[in-house]
């Protein structure tokens, strides 16, 4: 019976031993497709239904340029009538020119022009309005462009994370399962007891149930990473892991001032602040007086009347409107402009506040961060040692199976504790990007 325990014992020993190194990925099925980042953000700028939208915003603020600048330049129109009866029930039509003339029975063309030509800036204020109103949404393209990128680098790392976890996982299976085996091969010869055993099965089972984690994580950031990207459906995809550099950072403030002028959230804030102060000035200009032009030249039957012949192909002329009482209206209007623009200069203000606060909080990650992976790594090598040493000194029983078990899960917790440091870094850079206003583009 000894000579057979002491045979299994060997067999056991001899099997082959592997740490917590990390291993490559298993070979992908034929319709997984290779992404890089790049890729990964070209696939989103091209396709995220948040880009259509912010383009479509971007075209109507340029129509509504268009719109106010119109106002500069004559308005023509055709009109026409054939009425009998009471004059005055026509206007319901608001037809200009000839077919509004006074008269029982008419029949009436016209082509029309209205011109305005004085307004005390109206239109100036308008259409200066309007057109940095459109520079704000283009800006305001700009950065849904970058919180996408910043969303497509996340999710890229965290997949990535998740497939390095679940290569941990396994080797961490591994490991236990080798343990397992050496623990029932000394109770079957004697040399361990029933409780060595079980801890060895508990810890086996604990490492079992990890990897089932680690598995499910993956598909989660998998679908985070395709809604990242704008891409339905269940695609897969074989990421490349890019190798981690640790970057030099320049001095604070001036990644501070970074972010307050090149962010565009900010310059779009800039442009709407802009916009209103515009609107208070055409608030402004509406209660001062405005002079309009009207011409018009047609045709129509005036027989009967006493329309001079002289007088029935054409008419001009020139109107004053000046508001005199509007209830307060006006005044509503001019308070209401005012206090809009105060809000957004205040607004101002606390996004500055945020960039400085952003900026500060995603440097002094990165520096924490930095710092983090060397411990990590010295970490995960001494835990490494020590479960080496720790099962070569079970082996020729100079230590408890309770030193092993110990060893085996400091181990672990390096190795997942790296990887996770890792990934934050690569995380947090990328946050550094989005608050300085960092544009990055394939």
């Amino acid at each position: 019976m000894m000579r057979h325990a002491a045979v299994l014992l060997i067999l056991v020993f001899a099997l082959p031993h592997r740490g917590l190194a990390q291993t490559g990925a298993s070979s992908p099925p034929s319709t997984v497709q290779p992404l890089s980042l790049d890729d990964a953000i070209r696939i989103a700028l091209a396709k995220h239904p948040a880009i259509n939208e912010a383009e479509a915003a971007v075209l109507a603020a340029e129509a509504r340029v268009k719109e106010a600048r119109a106002s500069y330049y004559p308005q023509l129109s055709f009109s026409g009538i054939g009425k009998v009866g009471l004059s005055g029930a026509t206007g319901a039509l608001g037809l200009p020119g000839f077919p509004a003339s006074p008269f029982f029975r008419n029949t009436a063309y016209s082509g029309n022009l209205y011109q305005t030509i004085f307004d005390f800036g109206r239109i100036k204020h308008f259409v200066a309005s309007q057109r940095a109103l459109s520079e704000s949404t283009r800006v305001q393209e700009i950065e849904e462009e970058q919180r996408i990128v910043l969303g497509v680098r996340r999710g890229y790392f965290s997949v990535l994370e998740a497939l390095q976890l679940e290569r941990v996982a396994k080797q961490i299976v591994e490991d236990r399962s080798l343990t397992r085996d050496r623990a029932r091969a000394y109770y079957q010869a004697g040399l361990g007891s029933q409780l060595e055993l079980s801890l060895a099965q508990a810890n086996l089972a604990e490492a079992q149930g990890g990897l089932i984690q680690a598995q499910n994580t993956i598909n989660t950031a998998f679908a985070a990473l395709r809604a990242a990207m704008g891409v339905d459906g269940s695609q897969s995809y074989e990421l490349q892991n890019p190798k981690t550099e640790t970057v030099s950072l320049p001095p604070l403030d001036d990644l501070v001032q970074s972010g307050l002028k090149d962010r565009p959230d900010e310059q779009a804030l800039q442009f709407k602040i802009t916009a209103l102060s515009e609107n208070l000035g055409l608030a402004r200009a509406q209660s001062l007086p405005s002079i309009n032009g009207f011409a018009a030249g047609g045709q129509g039957r005036f027989n009967g009347t006493t329309v001079k012949e002289e007088q029935r192909h054409g008419v001009g002329a020139l109107g004053l409107l000046v508001p005199i009482f509007t209830g307060g209206r006006l005044k509503a209007e001019r308070e209401e402009a005012r206090a809009e623009l105060q809000g957004a200069t205040a607004g101002n203000e606390e996004l500055q506040q945020q960039i400085r606060l952003q900026v500060s909080q995603a440097y002094y990650q990165l520096q924490d961060l930095s710092e983090r992976i060397r411990a990590a790594d010295e970490q995960r090598k001494a835990a490494q040692q020590a479960l080496t040493l720790a099962q070569a000194r079970y082996q020729v029983q100079l230590s408890s199976f309770l030193e092993v078990v110990a060893a085996q899960l400091a181990a672990a917790r390096a190795e997942t504790s790296l990887a996770r440091t890792q990934f934050d870094y690569e995380r947090a850079k990328a946050d550094l990007d989005f608050a300085t206003g960092r544009r990055v583009r394939p």
